[in-house]
């Protein structure tokens, strides 16, 4: 299961911390992306809810290959918040924090992490230090009067090998992800025990299958 959620759970770590991108309050309001906070805090809700359009509005994509990108982890977003709504139809909150992981709990230890952290706005330029990761600044960037998340900061410039696998590996996560959701609205899991093992299991099978399409390396 948690490799399924890998790519949105790595976003979110990311932008949620960095929404305090203002040493004081803003005059605007809290979520208005006119601000670094509220740029970030939209962002995190906006990946809880499975919103692609305002996913894809947040996130500042300056190639065609980090447009691939964002447009992937926004899918994969929207996917998980429709399993988040069948779970909840089927089990209740409580069950489907068994399923997909206590989204409240998790809002409410990014929203803490939000608060506290310190933040420099220079220019067009707003640097966020967490205050439990000092050494790792993170940045966001004005764009079109918004801020904005870039794609370079949720890692390393991919080459187009590596491109191609990380999104065929999406794409059959978003499958296991859309099958489950399915079934879970079919009543085929009497419980949402059955049904989180049943997602383990199926993620699982499907990280063992799932083809490399880089090439080997060669020894000396």
């Amino acid at each position: 299961m948690q490799l399924v959620r890998r790519t949105v759970l790595a976003v979110l770590a990311l932008v949620a911390p960095l929404a305090a991108a203002q040493q004081t309050r803003p005059t605007t309001a809290p979520d208005d992306p006119a601000t670094p906070r509220g740029a970030l805090r939209t962002l995190n809700q906006a990946m809880r809810d499975g919103n692609v359009a305002a996913i894809r509005q947040l996130f500042l994509a300056t190639t065609p290959s980090e447009a691939r990108m964002v447009d992937a982890d926004a899918a994969m977003a929207a996917a998980l918040a429709r399993l988040r709504t069948a779970a909840v139809e089927a089990y209740g909150p409580r069950g489907a924090d068994l399923v997909t992981g206590d989204t409240d709990a998790g809002a409410a230890d990014s929203s803490a992490r939000i608060d506290s952290a310190d933040v420099v706005v220079t220019g067009d330029v707003a640097t966020v230090v967490y205050r439990d990761e000092k050494d790792s600044p993170f940045v966001l960037k004005r764009s079109g009067g918004q801020w904005k998340v870039p794609v370079t900061q949720l890692g390393k410039p991919l080459d187009p090998a590596a491109l191609d696998e990380r999104l065929a590996d999406l794409v059959v996560q978003r499958k296991v992800v859309q099958e489950l959701t399915d079934q879970i609205r079919q009543k085929k899991f009497a419980t949402a025990e059955e049904a989180r093992q049943a997602w383990r299991t199926r993620i699982l099978q499907a990280a063992t299958s799932q083809p490399t399409t880089r090439p080997v390396q060669q020894g000396p």
